[in-house]
């Protein structure tokens, strides 16, 4: 399934509550999961899209789907900045956002798209 196909299609304006609003989104579409799967994909978009507002001056689109065809669940955040994302190391102090995403995700990317990027990360669907 691609994201245009999404089941979860949540686009955001940058404002601080745009994280809350997107976990609070993705954890319902989810809902049906295994707490720890569910907050696991929960704390991995909110970070996606904290990302967003301090380093973009637009929102952007957050898409979710259960990607059943091969057991993973998938989030994507979109932006409309063309500036790669950068992952700061663990001593760093802020900006850990994108390194919590590759702690919890089993896979995780960029996609340059012709209006900005793409952050996808995908989990592997234990409560299935």
């Amino acid at each position: 399934m691609n994201a245009r196909a999404a089941g979860l299609r949540l686009p955001f304006d940058s404002d601080r509550e745009a994280p809350r609003k997107a976990r609070y989104a993705v954890a319902s579409f989810f809902g049906q999961l295994d707490d720890l799967v569910a907050n696991t994909i929960s704390l991995a978009v909110s970070e996606l899209v904290t990302n967003v507002i301090a380093h973009t001056d637009s929102g952007g689109e957050v898409r979710a789907w259960d990607a059943n065809s091969h057991g993973r669940l998938r989030i994507e955040v979109e932006d409309y900045s063309p500036i790669p994302p950068i992952v700061h190391g663990e001593i760093d102090i802020g900006g850990r956002g994108l390194l919590l995403v590759d702690k919890l995700a089993d896979a995780w990317g960029v996609e340059q798209t012709s209006a900005g990027k793409v952050l996808w990360a995908e989990f592997v669907s234990l409560g299935r």
